[in-house]
């Protein structure tokens, strides 16, 4: 063996035991800080967060979590490793949620990674509310499957308001009745139309509701490119019973007719048409 094969040989050992030596800090949670309250906005103590549980205030800490990985094996990978947090909120008398964060490579920020969340707003076992009141006056974005027979409603003001697992879910239901461009399995939209998105709005004085619809649509190589319209039109609601909804809308007949709503939240609503 030449010596130059042997100084090689002898730096590639080295390197070796160094790297398998040597470790590198990942993040497996930053730091999370919030507070958490009813939804009449008063702080509620004695909430486990994870490991820990909040003040009379409310609030709470979790600390920043880390680890220590071989340099080697990151070296190989080439790339930071994903991020997954998942901290459940428990507290008697209320439905249980869950802080839930995740980035394909979040695990590699460096030591002080900080995520505030600000207030988050834990629902009552049971807990009643006033649709008449949650409607009347008030700006809310609807998306309906292709026959029509569910709707999913959410309020302006809802990713404000949702920061945890219990609504996240249903704005993604929303979501993916929305578009089918990005959601291209869902194929919901009518054919050649790859998203539509539809505002209403609720009046506070005589139950009417004006509604804009605007629809973007699929461009094509072999035939004529259709410019996104806008549907703009008007008509009338009422709620019967505080369970059921009758939509009549003018030129937006699927989304006109009786409707049970079977799930409500603060600033969500999910209605399904009656027969």
């Amino acid at each position: 063996m030449s010596k130059f094969k042997i100084i090689r040989t002898a730096f590639l050992l080295c390197l070796v035991s160094l790297s398998f030596g040597s470790c590198i800090s990942r993040l497996s949670r930053p730091e999370i800080t919030g507070t958490i309250a009813d939804y009449d906005k008063k702080p509620i103590k004695d909430c486990k967060v994870c490991e820990t549980v909040t003040d009379n205030d409310g609030h709470f800490t979790l600390p920043e979590r880390r680890y220590n990985a071989f340099l080697l094996s990151e070296m190989m990978v080439m790339e930071a490793p994903p991020l997954f947090v998942f901290e459940p909120i428990e507290k008697e008398g209320f439905e249980n949620d869950v802080i839930s964060m995740s980035h394909p490579f979040g695990g590699g920020k460096p030591k002080g990674a900080k995520s505030p969340i600000d207030t988050i707003f834990l629902k009552k076992k049971n807990q009643q509310f006033d649709i008449q009141s949650m409607l009347n006056d008030s700006n809310w974005k609807l998306a309906y499957t292709k026959n029509a027979d569910t709707i999913y409603m959410v309020k302006d003001g809802f990713d404000n308001w949702c920061k945890t697992d219990r609504c996240d879910g249903f704005l993604m239901d929303y979501k993916v009745l929305t578009d089918n461009y990005f959601y291209s399995s869902a194929m919901n939209l009518p054919e050649g139309m790859i998203k539509r998105f539809t505002d209403i709005k609720f009046s506070k004085t005589n139950s009417a509701i004006r509604v804009q619809q605007i629809r973007q649509y699929n461009s094509t190589f072999d035939g004529p490119n259709i410019p996104p319209d806008t549907l703009k039109t008007s008509g009338f609601w009422k709620l019967k019973r505080d369970s059921f909804i009758t939509f009549n809308i003018d030129k937006m007949k699927p989304i006109s007719g009786d409707f049970k709503i079977s799930d409500i939240d603060l600033y969500q609503l999910k209605l399904i048409k009656t027969k």
